[in-house]
């Protein structure tokens, strides 16, 4: 089992590619998923995903147009129906097109804002889940989407460890003058990790916190809710004025040592755009202060082996699931599926 063997597996995994927002012209979009050019596009309604190689002379199928009668390459106008199938050859349009004349496909979907795209047949695992999604007694805000050089294990595991809150954020999120981590819970449930942060104080003037009617510390509670492999949705509830902050997180493997983030924030409380900007200046805050130590971590995959890197009891437990259910992963499908309880194929 090696690093190779996780980063192979994780094709058979739904994948963000982009938000649906930037295919609402119906593309095509061009975007890239472990390392395979794709390029995405909205033929009758619907989400298709195919790579980006026209089957003609090979150029780039992002380069070229959608219309009614489906993607077009913009180098010799063949157009390609939402199966991949080509359907006219402008040159000759009497032609008799050959069978040989099909792009390959993807499995993708359109879900939660997301597009979603799976490399192999069947997904292992279902979709995520948001049941705030659509709720409109939330305000949903969309982040530009960002690149890091990291490996996709490395950039989710910095957002739900909780001992780099006190030093890389003091003063935003933690206070290094009580770096303690508290004892907190943590378990399987079908395709997700499950786990919480019992209790955090925030200061009340950092940019998510402005608009709360709160004096003194913000005390807060938070649920995480971990999709395997790349997805969180974070529930933070705020019990002295019984509201909530949410954070729905999903990371795109665009390749062994990089990926893409995409980011809603959502708040039941202050819908002013003033507020957005507040959220959004604060979000890219927190971004920055992350981005350098993680980019800095070596070896830039994170490891399979559970005894590469030093691990602590308690502070460490959430890393510790997270690296185990991956070396489930990594074992291929059918060890995927039986750690989310599952019955294997």
């Amino acid at each position: 089992m090696s690093e190779d063997g996780l980063y192979e597996a994780l094709r058979g995994f739904w994948h963000p590619v982009a938000y649906a927002s930037e295919l609402a012209g119906g593309g095509p979009l061009a975007v890239t998923l472990l390392d395979e050019p794709l390029v995405l596009a909205r033929i009758d309604g619907q989400v298709s995903a195919f790579r980006d190689i026209c089957v003609h002379r090979g150029t780039a199928l992002s380069l070229g147009s959608v219309s009614e009668e489906g993607l077009r390459c913009g180098y010799h106008g063949w157009t390609y129906n939402g199966e991949g199938r080509c359907t006219r050859i402008p040159a000759r349009p009497d032609v008799k097109i050959p069978s040989r004349a099909r792009l390959t496909a993807y499995r993708a979907a359109e879900h939660l804002g997301l597009i979603w795209v799976c490399l192999t047949g069947d997904p292992v695992y279902p979709l995520p889940e948001n049941p705030y999604f659509g709720d409109e007694s939330f305000r949903h805000v969309e982040v530009e989407p960002y690149d890091w050089r990291c490996a996709l294990p490395r950039r989710i595991e910095n957002y739900v460890d909780f001992g780099h809150f006190a030093w890389v954020h003091d003063g935003v999120l933690g206070d290094s003058a009580h770096p303690e981590v508290p004892d907190h819970s943590i378990g399987r449930h079908r395709n997700e990790l499950r786990f919480e942060h019992p209790h955090m104080a925030e200061p009340p003037d950092s940019g998510k916190n402005r608009s709360l009617e709160i004096t003194g510390a913000v005390e807060v509670k938070l649920d995480y809710r971990l999709f395997m492999p790349n997805t969180i949705l974070l529930d933070q509830y705020i019990e002295s004025v019984d509201q909530r902050y949410l954070l729905f997180f999903s990371v795109c493997p665009t390749g062994r040592r990089s990926c893409r983030c995409f980011t809603f924030m959502g708040r039941d409380y202050a819908f002013e755009e003033a507020t957005d900007t507040e959220m959004l200046d604060f979000n890219a805050l927190v971004i920055g202060q992350d981005l350098a130590f993680v980019e800095s971590q070596r070896p830039e995959e994170l490891p399979v082996d559970l005894s590469a890197e030093l691990q602590i009891a308690g502070v460490d437990r959430v890393a510790i699931e997270y690296r185990r259910w991956l070396r489930e992963i990594a074992r291929g499908p059918d060890a995927a599926r039986q750690a989310a309880g599952q019955r294997a194929g």
